[in-house]
């Protein structure tokens, strides 16, 4: 016997600031207490800034530089001029800009630009009397040019030294203004997992949506709302006007939408304060016997970052790492997961005991290991904390770990998921001339990641971190001296690269990264609000905290329904880079391992599930259970 079709009402409310958090969002983007808005910053940038360090224009009495933006009447606003290098003068459409000042640690000037100087169309910067520019080799848009007599005449297609390129200027003007775009995309909403509250989702068979959006629109701007779903094995349909998606449709399984702002006139912003998702899900009849209750379900963090990023993936030149090096020998006889980092970051930094010494060659390498480790004893090349932490996380790579580098204010550090832990931890390989120093860091004995002791460093509660060195007693955070180790008001900004593939390839990316300061726009940016204050030369920043501390290899159980009492779909999604398999145990049963999605046969009473995933090289993701009651 089976039961008749059953229908539910679900809402799901975005109100809050951690609603909307939740949600990912382009740059540009605010998520406040007030809703979603428009954040008041705009850059403009022809460059990325993918050069190197020596690929300059040497500025002199009679070698002008000059970049050009063509702005439109909402443009027309406040605004400063970012430029890597320094010039004596500055002009903007012939009127000098003043004073130009350095910015604090950073290879980067500034100068304030008055609204009032900028017209529509074509606006020039003019840089004279000395100094330096740097150059990026690119072919478009064509909006620099340098002159060899004092402004007389210019040339678009011979810039830096002895004119070798056709490229822009590293010159980035942000202004005091709404940006004309940005998009909010909610989370992927699962319906039967709507309709099953925390319990197994049930077989839907139809779905009636009402999707409601509270918003302010001043003049000037707009505010559009989109929708697009996917079945249960199908791919997602195209992005519609919501209007033509709910229309008194019968939905599939999977919805998602997303929220463009606009602002015409760059004066304003609109404001999605809140949206509200009433869904009427009508449930497949059920066969009896189908009463099943969860009644534990590892909670498992599934938010995901506004930004794609590249891991590195098994190659020989990996493999080699592992074989040349013995790196296996290195965490061998390690028991936790923490311990092995530990050990290898602390064998990372005795690679090269003298650091800091640009050696015989007077060469910064890139960010590959395998060239560090053939220069870095002698020394004869640079080695410095940029490249052990590039040695800590091209190592830890090759040994199944996910690590990233994180790039501080004259620092270089790195993170690393840690799957017992499940968070990113911060490891310090080359923090002091002192190898013993290198460290990571702690509070109240759980390891910290970058963002984590930043918050504490800003809240003046540096002695409550534990600096935690191998080898040796740790000691509290305000015992550090700068002199010794890098202090703690390194942390004052930091980004991350979004890949940690430099083993493959050096771009994008600084190939002298180290040894000057950081000019090329790859990396991602934290900021304390959505309009950057900390590091405004860069195009990429961010305030949320999911684009830096994105779960890796958990997996996510799902449990639903079928027409067979007793029996339960079982689908596992999981983000684990290089994949190998997910291994699964029934019951208590011995671990096997099995596809993405399989069937699974209850016993009456008690049933249990584990699983985790295991990468390519061997590595474990933490484990994910759910305990479950079967009234047979």
């Amino acid at each position: 016997m089976a039961s008749r079709p059953t229908s539910i009402r679900t809402r799901r409310v975005w109100r809050t600031e951690a609603d909307f958090e939740a949600c990912t969002r382009e740059i540009g983007a605010d998520s406040t207490r007030r809703g979603v808005r428009l954040a008041r910053s705009r850059m403009i940038q022809d460059e990325r800034g993918r050069t190197h360090i020596h690929n300059k224009e040497q500025l002199s009495d009679s070698l002008w530089a000059r970049k050009e933006f063509v702005l439109a009447d909402g443009d027309l606003a406040d605004g400063r001029l970012y430029f890597y290098g320094t010039a004596q003068h500055v002009a903007l459409n012939g009127r000098r800009l003043k004073p130009v000042r350095k910015l604090p640690s950073t290879g980067w000037s500034v100068v304030r630009v008055p609204g009032r100087f900028l017209r529509k169309g074509r606006n020039e910067f003019v840089f004279s009397d000395g100094g330096e520019l740097l150059v990026e080799d690119s072919v478009h848009p064509d909006r620099s040019a340098r002159s060899l007599d004092g402004g007389a005449t210019w040339d678009y297609g011979a810039l830096g030294p002895q004119g070798m390129n056709d490229g822009e200027y590293l010159v980035r003007l942000r202004l005091d203004q709404y940006p004309p775009r940005a998009t909010l995309t909610s989370q992927i909403i699962d319906f039967a997992e709507l309709a099953a509250g925390n319990g197994v989702r049930p077989c839907v068979a139809d779905v009636r949506v009402r999707l409601r959006a509270e918003m302010d629109r001043p003049p000037g701007t707009s505010l559009q709302l989109e929708a697009r779903t996917a079945g249960q094995h199908g791919a997602w349909g195209p992005w519609q006007a919501l209007s033509n998606v709910v229309r008194g449709k019968g939905l599939p399984r999977y919805f998602q939408w997303r929220a463009s702002l606009s602002s015409t006139s760059g004066r304003a912003t609109p404001t999605l304060r809140a949206v509200a998702l009433d869904a009427d899900v009508t449930m497949a009849a059920r066969s009896r016997g189908n009463d099943v209750r969860v009644t534990h379900a590892t909670p498992v963090n599934d938010l995901a970052s506004s930004y794609r990023f590249a891991y590195q993936e098994p190659t020989e030149r990996l493999a080699r790492l592992v074989r040349q090096y013995k790196l296996k020998q290195v965490v061998a006889g390690r028991q936790t997961e923490l311990e092995k980092l530990v050990a290898l970051r602390n064998w990372c930094r005795h690679t090269a005991s003298k650091g800091w010494d640009m050696g015989r060659t007077q060469w910064c390498p890139p960010w590959d290991a395998l060239v560090i480790l053939e220069t870095n004893r002698d020394p004869r090349a640079l080695c410095m904390c940029t490249h052990y932490s590039t040695l800590f996380v091209q190592t830890a790579a090759a040994l199944g770990y996910v690590a990233r580098h994180v790039i501080l204010d004259h620092h270089c550090v790195a993170e690393v998921w840690c799957n017992d832990l499940r968070k990113w931890v911060l490891m310090d390989t080359g923090n002091s001339h002192n190898p013993m120093r290198n460290c990571h860091f702690e509070h109240a004995g759980v390891p910290l990641n970058a963002l984590e002791i930043r918050g504490l460093w800003q809240a003046k509660r540096v002695a409550e971190i534990r600096v935690v060195h191998p080898g040796r007693r740790s000691i509290s955070g305000d015992r550090v001296k700068p002199k010794t180790q890098a202090a703690f008001e390194n942390f004052r900004r930091f980004g991350i690269p979004l890949r940690n593939n430099h083993l493959d390839t050096p771009f994008p990316g600084e190939l002298t990264q180290g040894s000057g300061e950081y000019f090329c726009d790859a990396y991602l940016w934290w900021e304390d609000a959505a309009a950057p204050t900390a590091s405004p030369e860069y195009g990429l920043t961010s305030n949320r905290p999911a684009d830096f501390y994105w779960p890796v290899n958990e997996t996510v159980i799902e449990l639903s329904e079928t027409r067979q009492p007793g029996v339960l779909a079982v689908a596992l999604r999981t983000v684990t880079p290089n994949l190998a398999r997910l291994m699964v145990s029934l019951n208590g049963g011995r671990w096997q391992e099995k596809a993405a999605e399989f069937l699974w046969k209850l016993k009456p009473g008690r049933n249990a599930i584990e699983t985790r995933s295991i990468n390519s090289f061997g590595v474990a993701g933490p484990i994910a259970d759910a305990d479950l009651e079967w009234r047979g």
